[in-house]
């Protein structure tokens, strides 16, 4: 069989590889002038391949039962023998997957390695402006496949899988054309929005507490108005890192969508940040008492040194009022309280997010409704899909590499398999 696999980042090299290994021609369709550009810059160039903890609620899907279905059938253990097969050791660091040299090229030369050994054909520099099925015609051999146009020529294939990406990091060659391919052959594509991404805020402090890195929990709500935002949506804990316009970091970057896609159907989403999560809510207050009670000759604005970085330490007493310059031994009991509350509920209004270039992956995609547990399409035979083109992405830490990997293989191992049959 021939079976033409189009782009050529994680998925599609991976699809490639299962497919050829095989005994089809395979053919990778890549407007990249290489493959796996955008592979070099995951996990901030360690690729994190996969993770250990598998748990279905670090994906995000409209189908979840069928990525928990592709999850199931080709989970970590095959992703990581697939890699160990093309000479690649892995490094287990505490449920995080990684090459043992910490270094995505190593990711990326390992399969393209793979595919040059194995003879595949790789275009690069191809543009796919078409993907068409052949039903009838004058030339018989045709019908039944699928005719791709690229570069003012046409070929000619069995089977297509579509692993174009999504619109995230479009610099790497996600540029969202796979959609409209998709698209072309009636499937529903859900809407793309950025994910895994900063999310920007009202508040005009941030400046003054920029390049600070603390552990915190998030909590994500959102509502009908400012004043309604009450709908808990997600709580993360992390560090959090502030800039210069708002929130950023993993518990930042796992919640975003969330924010995201509320902000864009208008709703209001606020974000309740506890700055000291390991201190009880129960505790604080006594917590806050004993230690005033020890630096009682220190200003308000040296009273949490040594609990929060000092300029976080200084926002937190500001917003609640105090004045810097007076002494920890005269606050109130009702001035303690607010320093409690601010330091647990340390509230923040988000107005935006970073772009579809700033986001690690895309929510939305290709419906996974209209595809099956092996991501074939339920509207076209042979045409499967693999990796961020659908309506599926993980949390940071190695969950977007591992659906890359098993809807390659779901893909791939079915497009043999009707090989065979046929």
């Amino acid at each position: 069989m021939n079976i033409a696999v189009i782009g050529g980042g994680a998925s599609g090299m991976i699809a490639a590889v299962i497919s050829k290994r095989s005994g089809n021609d395979v053919t990778v369709f890549e407007h990249m002038p290489r493959v796996g550009k955008k592979l070099l810059l995951t996990g901030n160039g360690k690729c994190n391949i996969s993770n250990t903890d598998m748990d279905p609620g670090h994906f995000h899907s409209g189908d979840l039962e069928r990525v928990k279905n592709v999850l199931e059938k080709y989970p970590p253990a095959r992703t990581l023998a697939f890699f160990e097969e093309l000479g690649l050791r892995i490094r287990d660091r505490g449920g995080y997957l990684y090459p043992y040299s910490e270094n995505a090229s190593a990711v990326v030369d390992a399969l393209r390695f793979s595919i040059r050994d194995l003879g595949i054909d790789v275009m690069t520099g191809a543009d796919v402006l078409s993907v068409s099925k052949v039903m009838n015609g004058n030339d018989r051999s045709a019908e039944g496949r699928f005719v791709i146009s690229s570069n003012d020529r046409h070929y000619h294939f069995d089977c297509v899988i579509i692993c174009t990406g999504s619109c995230a990091q479009r610099n790497t060659g996600s540029d969202g054309s796979g959609y409209n391919l998709a698209k072309r052959f009636g499937h529903t594509i859900i809407k793309p929005l950025p994910a895994l991404t900063y999310l920007t805020c009202e508040e005009d402090f941030f400046p003054s507490i920029a390049g600070i890195r603390t552990r915190a929990a998030i909590s994500m709500f959102m509502g009908s108005s400012v004043n309604s935002c009450t709908d808990l949506c997600g709580v993360e804990v992390g560090e959090l890192q502030l800039t210069k316009t708002g929130i950023s970091g993993i518990p930042v970057f796992n919640l975003s969508h969330i924010a995201i896609k509320a902000l864009d159907e208008g709703r209001f989403v606020r974000a309740v940040i506890d700055l000291v999560p390991d201190i009880p809510s129960e505790d604080i207050r006594s917590y806050m008492k004993d230690r005033l009670a020890k630096i009682g000759t220190r200003t308000v604005e040296e009273m949490l040194i040594g609990v929060l970085a000092k300029t976080l330490g200084i926002c937190v007493c500001k917003r609640c009022g105090l004045d810097l310059r007076r002494s920890c031994s005269s606050l109130s009991e009702n001035d303690i309280a607010k320093v409690c509350r601010m330091l647990k509920q340390f509230e923040v209004t988000v107005k935006g997010h970073g772009s579809f270039e700033n986001a690690q992956v895309s929510q939305g995609g290709v419906s996974l409704e209209e595809v099956d547990d092996n991501l074939e399409s339920r509207l076209v035979s042979g045409l499967y899909f693999a990796g961020e083109i659908l309506d599926v992405f993980g949390d940071c830490g190695g969950y977007n590499l591992q659906w890359a990997a098993s809807s390659a293989m779901a893909a791939a191992y079915a497009a043999a398999l009707a090989s065979q049959i046929g």
